[in-house]
């Protein structure tokens, strides 16, 4: 994977002038290799679709997962980074003063309908610059953005968020989680907060709003998506994040992601 700097991060935003607002939008292709952008922000509001591939979008509350056959509300001037892993998808950027109101304030993950996902695709039509001050552009973007705004109403983010904590000692221990999702411990866990579990606990969900166990579960699946999304195999997958039991696994995955993970595997190669 392919680090950026945050000097080569800026320059990708000029170069694809993201440094701007678009009039009323504009969109492009997002690239084929796994990259990692560093913190920015930018002026419009953006919107990824995951045709295939998985993405991880870091922000002020927390990790989020773009999985397979969703979508990612990124609101203008949210200071966020970016992991890539080969996707192949589509990132739709509105100037927040063509985009309807109601908008969501935070970073969301949500479904996309098969009309969405050819609409998002369609936008391609219309790169930075002066060919998107159209009136067809202004109608279409517009539409657009009511029916994803009905969208992420629709369906809820809540499996593909995982939050962060403002407490540094706990935030500490879950940095130290994240870096190998599959061999944390609450042991370890406690150790590096240097807390007693009943404080660890409390501290924990009063950060997060919830349990450690259940934090734990949401990163070990956000890692299976990420490893599935590469090609990995189901059952290699299950052990490197920490289930002993297949059947374990796949119940727990289909339960967060909305499907099994040979089904979430299959789908980054059937297109």
């Amino acid at each position: 994977m392919k680090t950026l700097t945050a000097s080569e991060t800026r320059s990708v935003l000029i170069e694809n002038r993201l440094d701007r607002s678009g009039n009323p939008g504009f969109a492009f292709r997002n690239p084929p290799t796994s990259i990692f952008y560093d913190w920015h922000e930018h002026p419009c509001h953006q919107i990824t679709y995951a045709r295939r591939g998985t993405t991880q979008i870091e922000g002020p509350d927390g990790r989020h997962l773009l999985p397979t056959g969703h979508a990612i509300w990124i609101p203008a001037g949210t200071r966020h980074r970016t992991m890539i892993r080969n996707l192949d998808g589509v990132s739709v950027y509105f100037d927040p003063t063509h985009f309807p109101a109601g908008f969501a304030k935070h970073i969301q993950t949500f479904p996309m309908a098969p009309l969405l996902q050819e609409m998002l695709f369609h936008t391609l039509r219309w790169t930075a610059g002066p060919a998107e001050q159209t009136p067809l552009a202004a109608s279409f973007f517009h539409t657009l953005g009511l029916l994803c705004l009905e969208q992420m109403q629709a369906g809820s983010g809540q499996f593909f968020t995982l939050p962060r904590a403002s407490h540094p000692s706990v935030q500490r221990a879950m940095d130290a989680a994240l870096v190998s999702p599959g061999q944390a411990s609450l042991a370890q866990a406690l150790h590096l907060a240097g807390m007693s579990e009943r404080s660890f606990r409390r501290h924990f969900h009063a950060e997060t709003g919830m349990t450690w166990q259940d934090w734990i579960t949401q990163a070990r699946l956000f890692h299976a998506a990420t490893l599935l999304g590469e090609g990995q195999r189901v059952t290699d997958v299950a052990v490197e994040v920490g289930y002993g039991s297949l059947s374990a696994f796949a119940k727990a995955f289909t339960h967060q992601l909305g499907m099994s993970p040979v089904r979430y595997r299959k789908a980054q190669t059937d297109h």
